[in-house]
């Protein structure tokens, strides 16, 4: 009977032991959400350069929106994927007229523990970006065509609005400090850079080549920050 008890106890140790180690642990798996703030040159995509846009607010013009994923494959390196949108939504005449521009890289992270619960990384990213400008109406109206001439395009004749499309080359870095509130919750803040080939040449608007805005977005300073859960 008292082996039993001992075979018992030692069962419930061990559990516990196993139990705040996995609790304890750092997850190999981290999802992350959160925003960021640039300040980039939308020409052809604001207001103040483009009458045919409709106005915007801090959201469209300097906020990003941001998720992505990491894993851990080394003792002190995360692989990643990470996407940030800028979004603008609106009325141009009587169409919904909608804008996301997305800066989406694969990223490569290093990291080392300054403190107990803080976190130094740095962060290396090539990237996809993407564009896309969408104007759609059930009726038939010339409101694409009115964005087009905007960009010293002539008419292609959509009578209920299209979608514009462009991907661009670009490379991010950051520098990153982490804070755990748990091995499961962190918060993070990161600085850096976003720099892109983008030019307004060859969009796709319905498998036709078009000019698009004359944005300047190729050396953009970036801060963000995230909320990371580990899994």
């Amino acid at each position: 009977m008292m082996n039993n008890r001992k075979v018992y106890t030692s069962k419930l140790i061990l559990m516990y032991c196993l139990l705040v180690g996995v609790l304890l642990s750092q997850p190999k798996l981290n999802i992350q959400i959160g925003g960021g703030y640039y300040n980039p040159k939308l020409i052809g995509l604001d207001p103040d350069s483009n009458n045919v846009i409709p106005s915007g607010s801090l959201l469209s013009n300097n906020l990003l929106l941001n998720w992505g994923v990491r894993y851990q494959i080394y003792h002190n390196m995360r692989l990643g994927y990470t996407q940030s949108h800028s979004l603008h939504f609106g009325k141009i005449g009587s169409s919904n007229y909608s804008r996301n521009i997305a800066f989406r890289s694969i990223s490569f992270e290093t990291f080392y523990y300054v403190r107990e619960k803080m976190e130094l990384n740095f962060t290396l990213a090539p990237m996809i970006n993407k564009g896309k400008i969408s104007i759609i109406d059930e009726k038939a109206s010339a409101d694409m065509d009115t964005l087009l001439s905007s960009y010293n395009n002539s008419s292609v004749n959509l009578s209920t609005g299209g979608t514009m499309k462009k991907t661009w080359l670009g490379f991010a870095s950051h520098i990153g400090l982490r804070y755990y509130f748990s091995s499961l919750l962190s918060v993070e803040g990161k600085i850096g850079y976003y720099n892109s080939s983008y030019s307004e040449n060859n969009w796709k608007l319905e498998g036709e080549k078009v000019t698009g805005p004359k944005m300047k977005i190729k050396e953009l300073p970036i801060i963000q920050f995230n909320l990371i859960i580990g899994l």
